[in-house]
């Protein structure tokens, strides 16, 4: 079942389950998060304007990217309860 709101969502156990699944750190400092419809959550950690985006083999996360760098800006879960 998709919750219903944002606030029905733990975000920081869905952070640690990222890192635990793909074997990487993320931020903690969260300056944005939007919550879709179909259970997709992008959560922003810096503002950026245009941010690259590398999608995982197994298509549930998008990783993004400030430029060319390797700076992560933004996580894009693409259905949010296949990690909770």
């Amino acid at each position: 079942m998709i919750p219903e709101t944002i606030l029905d969502l733990d975000v920081s156990g869905i952070l640690e389950k990222i890192e635990k699944r793909y074997r990487l750190r993320l931020p903690r400092k969260v300056v944005a998060l939007d919550y879709g419809r179909k259970g997709d959550l992008y959560i922003r950690f810096e503002h950026v304007d245009n941010p690259i985006g590398e999608p995982t083999e197994d298509g549930l996360v998008i990783f993004f990217y400030k430029g060319d760098s390797d700076e992560l800006v933004a996580v894009e879960i693409m259905d949010v309860i296949q990690l909770t």
